[in-house]
């Protein structure tokens, strides 16, 4: 017989001993007065839920672009790109911009200058609206190669 089989009796006896002397775990009881139903959504939440909303409204949008051309189209699309391109900018800055991942100097001119990137995106997508073939165009032109 070798030496596991003979420790075997007395390790399942140490194993039960310890089960026995376990704690047991607590039972935790929630009340249904935790959270209150109907309660008024704090201002993240609110914009948190815009933006899955617009993101979801953008499913249509971008085919619906290839198939219908004109000013006002492009400037619809422009528009929610560079929103919903502004959004994931902010929140990426507001994540790992913080004074003590980037310095305290970076931190303060992070938000800002996130901005300026988004209001320089909007402005260029609007000057190749205006002055080239617009959006629509471009996709339709890109798809047709």
């Amino acid at each position: 017989m070798s030496l596991s089989r003979a420790a075997l009796p007395m390790l399942r006896l140490r194993a039960s001993a310890l089960a026995a002397s376990a704690v047991a775990p607590r039972q935790i009881r929630l009340s249904t007065t935790d959270v209150t139903p109907g309660k008024p959504m704090g201002h993240n939440a609110q914009h948190f839920k815009l933006e899955r909303y617009f993101a979801a409204a953008m499913v249509p949008l971008l085919p619906a672009s290839y198939f219908i051309h004109g000013t006002a189209m492009d400037f619809v699309l422009s528009t929610a790109v560079a929103l919903h391109i502004h959004w994931g900018i902010v929140a990426v800055v507001n994540d790992y911009g913080r004074p003590i991942v980037i310095g305290e100097k970076a931190a303060k001119l992070a938000v800002p200058f996130a901005y300026v990137l988004s209001i320089l995106l909007f402005a260029g997508l609007l000057h190749f609206n205006t002055n080239d073939v617009g959006l629509t165009r471009a996709f339709e032109l890109v798809f047709s190669l």
